[in-house]
């Protein structure tokens, strides 16, 4: 079974890096690509309001306060924001979550959805499955597979395959069509206007309230299980886009400190070993002196740094060393090195004892390379005094 989960958990991961194999990162208050522009790669966009008039060759990952998306986009829409309003003229499929979610135009594939406020809106077209989690969901438009959906409210109008809905409430209006089953959970019967068209079976079933009983240790330890792994997918993707900024933003730098580890491992390790077990020491010093506790404060906050970016960098480097195998010729994009050492990284670390000592050897090089790295930079700037 955990072979099974682990085995999810790769492929998901690789599906995860493909992406960078063309990469287009933009970020900033305002991000627009205008009608007239074309995207040939993949697009990650992080901003307050980002607007799409224009085509995106490949997958648009989209994470602001408001997203618009107006052009052609022939991958996938991975979406979070505020308010989400997609109106492309086509794209293969979406996956979005947010506050208010409207979804127009044609979609080939499949749609998932989670918000509080979530809209099909009558001229949209879902080529395969719709399903939607959330607060209220509106379906005027055509959805040509099944709909399943757990809402609070859940109102149709529009044409679809057999609908499957956990709701308080559920209104099927007139000019509703469903070509399979309705099947129907919640406290309330679903209110079927006249007109609207059910061509399978109508199904309603009423939440059974099951007696307390106390959690046993077989029950919960599952679920303890699946929280921790949850956890875990949920920590590597926050660090992907860690480190997705970290290139972007400081390029020459993350280069820099790469090299440090290539042309000097062992000086690496011997300040990771000093930042591993000399800060601490330091910290507590510190803080039983009193007089020196805001030096201690950064000393906690330098010694998280450590812990938190080893393995990005460590990453950076054994994906570069991989890629390197294979590719010649050319530049290798960090963004590409970056991904791939993650993901190696990550399935050595599910090994129970070797991932033990992967992690422990990842934060004495990884994080002796920054502080190495970050010191000669500092040199650097002292010697030709930039500041």
């Amino acid at each position: 079974m955990k072979l099974k989960k682990t085995g999810f958990i790769v492929i998901f991961l690789c599906l995860f890096m493909l992406p960078a194999y063309g990469l287009v990162f933009k970020s900033g208050d305002d991000i627009t690509v205008a009608e007239d522009q074309v995207i040939d790669d993949d697009l990650i966009a992080f901003g307050q309001k980002i607007l799409i008039k224009g085509d995106v060759n490949g997958d648009l990952y989209a994470f602001g306060q408001s997203v618009t998306v107006l052009g052609n986009i022939q991958g996938t829409i991975f979406c979070g924001a505020g308010n989400i309003d997609i109106k492309a003229k086509s794209v293969k499929s979406i996956w979005a979550g947010g506050g208010n979610i409207s979804i127009n135009g044609r979609v080939s594939r499949n749609v998932v959805l989670a918000g509080g406020q979530l809209y099909i809106d009558g001229d949209a077209g879902i080529g395969r499955d719709l399903k939607a989690f959330g607060g209220n969901l509106e379906i005027d438009g055509d959805v040509a597979g099944s709909i399943k959906a757990g809402v609070g409210k859940f109102t149709m109008n529009g044409s679809g395959g057999d609908v499957r809905v956990d709701a308080d409430k559920i209104v099927i209006e007139s000019g509703t069509e469903i070509s399979g089953d309705l099947i129907v959970r919640g406290k309330n019967k679903p209110e079927i206007e006249d007109g609207a068209v059910i061509s399978g079976e109508i199904k309603f079933e009423e939440p059974v309230e099951k007696e307390k009983e106390q959690p046993s240790l077989s029950t919960v330890a599952p679920m303890i299980g699946f929280l921790a792994l949850f956890l875990k997918v949920v920590f590597f993707i926050a660090k992907i886009l860690v480190g997705i900024l970290l290139i972007a933003t400081a390029k020459n730098f993350v280069r820099r400190v790469m090299d440090t580890l290539i042309n000097e491992p062992w000086k690496s390790l011997g300040f990771g070993a000093l930042g591993l077990f000399v800060i601490p020491i330091v910290v507590v010093i510190l803080i039983a002196l009193l007089i020196g506790l805001p030096l201690a404060i950064f000393g906690i906050y330098l010694y998280t740094i450590f812990f938190y970016v080893s393995s990005i960098f460590i990453a950076l480097v054994i994906g570069e060393k991989l890629i390197a195998l294979f590719k010649k010729e050319g530049d290798i994009s960090l963004y590409l090195s970056f991904l791939v050492g993650m993901v190696v990284l990550f399935i050595i670390t599910l090994i129970p004892v070797l991932g033990f000592i992967v992690k422990f050897f990842v934060v004495l090089f990884g994080g002796g390379m920054f502080l190495l790295g970050t010191l000669n930079l500092c040199r650097e700037i002292k010697e030709k005094e930039l500041i």
